[in-house]
């Protein structure tokens, strides 16, 4: 799976806004790029795009800026992903037609079970990790992680 610059920092700024949640004070985009180091243009495109989304709340005014508009446990990664970027199964069967407007294996296709599997499993797990999961340390994630990997295996 590849991972989009896009995906990467929407997390890491929903992130930023999770730590500060039960603070009730929103984060300025300034505050979250000089946190996480992204340019304050592109943070503050994530976050318009993360609001438009229905993740952050924008608030205005001179000790405005953005909130989670719901706890972090009920914020899923597998949610943000499709939102900011995209379902990957349509995305490959639509960019990689050669030089067609519509694959031609759009029927009969030996290689989109491939990808459809492979991502029912990552989302699976992206579906089930919300942002509350991410807040812990990495040691706790990976534990919770391996269970999540282990319950899959069953099926």
């Amino acid at each position: 799976m590849k991972v989009s610059a896009l995906e990467e920092y929407a997390l890491r700024c929903l992130l930023q806004l999770a730590r500060n949640y039960n603070k009730g004070i929103p984060l300025s985009s300034e505050e979250i790029s000089s946190k996480e180091l992204i340019s304050p243009a592109y943070t503050e495109k994530i976050l318009q795009k993360l609001s438009k989304s229905g993740f952050v709340k924008s608030i205005r005014g001179t000790k405005g800026g953005y909130i989670l508009s719901d706890s972090p446990d009920k914020i899923f990664v597998g949610n943000v992903i499709r939102e900011v970027d995209g379902f990957f199964v349509s995305d490959i069967c639509n960019n990689f037609s050669g030089t067609s407007d519509e694959c031609k294996n759009s029927l009969q296709c030996g290689i989109r079970p491939i990808w459809m599997n492979i991502y029912k499993y990552i989302y699976q797990v992206l579906d089930n990790t919300s942002l509350y999961d991410l807040l812990k340390d990495e040691d706790s994630i990976s534990k919770n992680l391996e269970k999540q990997f282990k319950e899959l295996s069953k099926v």
